[in-house]
């Protein structure tokens, strides 16, 4: 993930040069303006610092931070100056701000920090660990704490921190490179890499890790992000058919057969090398019941990467609760053809970037039609129609599984995935009928999608998700490096 980083001092977007507030450059007098064309370029995430907060602990530059988050949709991690409950229920609550930062008062009260991922959630609470000489500096980088940066990191780990920002003091604004050697020696937690980006090549070897931040490259003109964010990676999400508490599988949404235990095939994705997990309780919606949140809360617990869940979501109280529960994203199907204003009003609560609207869709005719209730009930309205509203209302990427391809493994509906992608501008997941690696490289090639979800390729062992990865980095198409 390529996170772009808007610093902000005075109201102003700046960078350092070494952490040394001293030495500072202006790049932009309306920070807002300066989100938005980062989105534009193609940016899927924010990283907004307040530089006076951090030496300070307060927020001198909330109400930036808060213009910023009016201006995007996408998410935003803000980090300086968080030091008091209030002031991350300020912007997780209120600015609805996707991730806060905690660096300072992770280093002197790390309590604190094991009580807001308690309450928040590790997906919510990143730890911020600037390091200079091989020790964690706090209070803007100000104060030496004598703290060994890796002890510090193995104390986090335990705390249940699963991602972590590290920068190292010297390197930030220098446009040196990362300091390489330090983050080879981080182990078991998602890193951030921050400080002395300098070339798309220093880009590319951050691959290997969670995300990389850029500031000076860019603001120099050293890297095109325009450029870069055009060949975004293409993920690889498993999906995972919750009936009964147990993983399955069928044969267009019939035929149902039992694969195994969630939570074992999801670390085991995990490991392989999965982007993000898809958790589909496949009956809730036809039994009217509600979804399995003890499942959710094991999953998200035992897993560092997304967990987007759905079935049965038909509320904005439905998607509290499964955010609560620990997903990161609620995908919605039914509901939205009952009531299509659910979008807007879950994308208003909770942010654009954690509303994903499913859409099961099947060939009628002449035209791709939307089903609902698990496929059971043809709506009639227009595939490609329903999408484009979808865009509008909020939707911030749309999982489309194709009814006639659902479990056949003759390959992914390629005219139907590649109707809708053309139509609209947001994230499109691919969906239905995947059997061969070959199926995941015709449907990146030939429709321009997002993601390609894959179930009984997995589920069967037929292939892992290394080898698929292995396979499309020999093809040229870009993804987060495979796991040995």
């Amino acid at each position: 993930m390529i996170i772009p980083a808007i610093d902000l001092q005075n109201g102003e977007a700046v960078r350092l040069y070494k952490g040394d507030y001293a030495q500072k450059t202006v790049y932009s007098k309306n920070p807002a303006e300066l989100a938005k064309e980062f989105e534009k370029m193609g940016a899927k995430y924010l990283h907004v610092v307040d530089l006076d907060g951090a030496k300070s602990g307060l927020t001198p530059n909330v109400e930036v931070i808060r213009k910023i988050r009016e201006n995007v949709g996408i998410p935003i991690q803000v980090g300086g100056g968080i030091r008091n409950a209030e002031t991350v229920s300020l912007y997780l609550d209120e600015l609805k701000i996707t991730r806060v930062i905690l660096g300072t008062i992770a280093v002197k009260n790390p309590e604190f920090a094991r009580d807001m991922i308690e309450k928040f959630g590790a997906e919510r609470i990143v730890v911020g660990v600037d390091v200079k000489n091989g020790r964690v500096l706090t209070s803007g980088w100000t104060e030496d704490c004598g703290v060994d940066y890796l002890d510090f990191i193995e104390r986090l780990k335990r705390m249940g921190v699963k991602y972590i920002v590290a920068t190292d003091i010297s390197k930030d604004g220098t446009l040196t490179s990362p300091n390489w050697e330090m983050y080879e020696k981080i182990k078991g937690v998602n890193v951030i890499v921050s400080g002395g980006v300098s070339c798309e090549g220093d880009i590319g070897k951050a691959r290997d890790y969670y995300g990389v931040i850029v500031g000076k490259a860019f603001y120099e003109k050293k890297v095109d992000l325009a450029k870069i964010f055009n060949k975004l990676n293409k993920r690889i999400i498993p999906c995972l058919d919750i009936m009964n508490g147990k993983v399955v599988k069928g044969v267009n949404f019939t035929g149902i057969a039992g694969v195994g235990d969630p939570a074992e095939i999801a670390r085991r994705y995990e490991e392989q090398g999965a982007d993000e997990i898809v958790l589909l309780d496949i009956t809730a919606t036809y039994e009217e019941r509600e979804t399995i949140f003890p499942l959710i809360e094991r999953l998200a617990g035992e897993l560092s990467i997304p967990v987007t869940v759905g079935g049965g979501i038909r509320t904005v109280d439905d998607m509290r609760r499964i955010f609560a529960s620990g997903a990161d994203k609620a995908g919605v199907n039914s509901a939205l053809v009952a009531n299509p204003e659910l979008l807007r009003e879950a994308s208003e609560e909770f942010g654009k970037q954690r509303v994903v609207a499913a859409i099961d869709g099947k060939k009628v005719g002449e035209n791709f039609h939307v089903f609902v209730r698990g496929g059971r009930d043809d709506t009639g309205l227009d595939l490609v129609g329903w999408a484009k509203k979808c865009e509008e209302r909020g939707a911030c990427e749309i999982l489309l599984t194709s009814i006639d391809g659902d479990g056949t493994k003759n390959g992914y509906d390629i005219p139907m995935t590649k109707a809708v992608v053309d139509s609209t501008n947001i994230p499109v997941i691919a969906s239905g009928g995947c059997g061969r690696i070959t199926d995941v490289i015709d449907v990146f090639r030939e429709t321009g999608c997002d993601a390609a979800l894959c179930a009984s390729l997995f589920h069967y062992g037929m292939a892992t998700v290394n080898d698929v990865k292995l396979e499309m980095e020999r093809r040229g198409i870009p993804c987060r490096r495979s796991r040995d």
